[in-house]
């Protein structure tokens, strides 16, 4: 199937799925014109990407974990990645909640509403 075709499968734009490509994300074939030629399993793929980057994944762990997705037998290297991404999040958290925490305190002190 073509770009549009895809992009229009899998409700994304064009620009990125060829953001996708540039990424290492996907790699369409071509035909002889030159144009990208996308088969059925792209869009799996490109479900798959939209997830990731729905969760908060930064780019570099994306491509990690697609090329990971398109090996056999890959669910336990994926799930090991992703359960250490949801630990730094996790402490990322409780270290905003920490700040927060301390700047209410800042702002009750600062207000007399302590």
């Amino acid at each position: 199937m073509s770009i549009s075709e895809l992009a229009r499968r899998c409700q994304v734009s064009t620009r990125s799925l060829r953001y996708y490509e540039e990424q290492g994300l996907l790699a369409p074939a071509r035909n002889a014109a030159g144009h990208r030629r996308y088969e059925a399993k792209d869009a799996d793929c490109v479900s798959f990407i939209q997830r990731l980057y729905g969760a908060g994944l930064p780019s570099d762990l994306i491509r990690t974990v697609v090329q990971e997705w398109k090996l056999p037998d890959s669910a336990p290297r994926i799930e090991a990645l992703l359960r250490t991404r949801h630990a730094e999040l996790s402490l990322e958290a409780e270290e905003l909640h920490a700040k927060l925490t301390g700047l209410e305190a800042v702002l009750n002190a600062v207000t007399g509403n302590s």
